[in-house]
């Protein structure tokens, strides 16, 4: 596994962790108590939805405020222009999938990892059941829909480099800025990627059954969800970046451990919310907290985590300029 960056914070998984929860919400407790909060923004991917309950809850429970942070959470429209926006400086922080930062950091875009939310990533390939579609190679004259102005296109084109897929048997349609569930299940295109985190347990719960094919099983390896920040705030404000860092992973772990309250408090900030949908998404979204194999506590991150990562989209050509994976990872020491 190699060296690992523990983020500032605990693991949910042991005794040890729920010691320190404590201790840190004392401590930052105390911080507060000495001055005004520090105000700080955060950037989402999306519409808030499942995956983004925990950052609602660290705020209706006090977990920023108790770091001395007095939070400002704002949706985002995709991935990477949640990591533009944060690059730009128009947000500090933000959160993304692990392609998104990755890709535009090669970009120029100076955005760092404080830490690793989803050690596995939650885009696989779906199609509806009876389409036949169970492996890669059962697309072959088969319909794929994806958006050339999403990190799925990226998955996409890791996809076909890693499992040796011959391209030009394929169809491929650009979905632009429509969504793929529809036009799956129209009949429009066969197959798409997507997450398990989302769309797939929504689908479900809508009655379809699916094939789902997961991409890591053909050797698409990539980190899923990142906390992540603009570097000069890190730079300039590293005690922030930690304190917003651990208050982020206090939130996340709380959820874990309350998945049925932290929707409740979802549905409170973000009143469309369904509360069966966004439940469900929990059962595909905590395994994916864990790495596929060995003991990585929460929200730690590592170089050959990022090396890994960097090398599946660098393979299908979506690393612009070459960089030393290692610049990811922010200090926060």
């Amino acid at each position: 596994m190699g060296s690992l960056v523990r983020s500032p914070g605990f693991s949910v998984f042991s005794s040890v962790g729920a010691a320190l929860v404590l201790i840190a919400g004392a401590s930052s407790h105390a911080f507060a108590q000495d001055g005004a909060l520090e105000p700080a923004t955060l950037r989402l991917n999306y519409v808030a939805n499942a995956e983004h309950a925990p950052y609602y809850v660290g705020l209706e429970k006090g977990f920023y405020a108790d770091a001395g942070i007095d939070i400002t959470i704002t949706p985002g429209i995709g991935s990477n222009d949640t990591v533009k926006l944060v690059g730009s400086g128009n947000d500090m922080f933000g959160v993304a999938v692990a392609d998104a930062v990755a890709i535009g950091r090669s970009r120029g875009v100076p955005v760092v990892a404080t830490a690793v939310l989803l050690q596995q990533s939650p885009n696989v390939m779906i199609s509806l059941k009876d389409s036949g579609i169970e492996t890669p190679e059962d697309l072959y004259g088969k319909t794929v829909g994806v958006s050339s102005r999403s990190t799925v296109f990226a998955f996409w084109g890791a996809l076909v480099d890693a499992a040796g897929l011959d391209a030009s048997q394929i169809e491929l349609t650009d979905l632009g800025t429509t969504s793929s569930s529809p036009v799956l299940i129209a009949g429009t295109i066969d197959a798409t990627i997507t997450l398990a985190t989302n769309e797939v347990i929504a689908l479900q719960e809508d009655g379809f059954d699916l094939n789902v094919i997961d991409l890591g099983d053909y050797g698409v390896n990539s980190y899923g969800q990142v906390l992540f920040a603009n570097e000069a705030v890190v730079a300039d404000n590293p005690d922030l970046a930690k304190r917003f860092t651990e208050a982020t992973l206090r939130s996340w772990e709380y959820t874990i451990e309350n998945v049925d309250e932290a929707i409740e408090i979802l549905k409170k900030h973000v009143p469309e919310t369904e509360i069966q949908k966004e439940t469900a998404k929990w059962t595909e979204i905590i395994p994916r907290t864990r790495a596929a194999s060995g003991d990585v506590p929460f929200g730690a991150q590592s170089v050959e985590g990022w090396q890994s990562t960097y090398e599946t989209f660098a393979s299908a050509g979506l690393i612009d300029t070459a960089y030393d994976p290692a610049d990811l990872i922010a200090n926060l020491d």
